[in-house]
């Protein structure tokens, strides 16, 4: 029995983009922002609507987290994701994660239980 989730080349292309852009585009645009505003990470942390957007984001690993693990997603542990969200953005995690779907268990027959 295959996995149900099966990519195309085309989709498997467009995963592998998304992730480049999620780890260069949205790293490269705070690390930008880190080394040479730092003042603006200051800001951010004092600035409610950024701490609720940041809250948001943080609560949405764990779901997404949990999520991926509850319906075998990915044959990654959860914890990768978690990592991989922290290390890049989401934006490069879930394609990541995406990109290894679980093999599937071997058909069951009566010979084979």
């Amino acid at each position: 029995m295959r996995h149900p989730i099966e990519y195309t080349r085309t989709e498997r292309w467009a995963l592998i983009a998304l992730a480049v852009v999620g780890f260069l585009a949205v790293n490269g645009a705070f690390l930008a922002g880190l080394l040479f505003h730092r003042e603006w990470l200051m800001e951010a942390m004092s600035n409610p609507v950024a701490l609720a957007f940041i809250g948001e984001a943080l609560l949405l690993v764990g779901v997404f987290a949990y999520l991926f693990e509850r319906w075998g997603v990915s044959r990654l542990h959860w914890g990768w994701f978690v990592g991989l969200s922290l290390l890049g953005s989401m934006a490069f995690a879930i394609p990541i994660v995406l990109l290894f779907p679980k093999e599937s268990a071997p058909e069951r027959t009566s010979d084979n239980p």
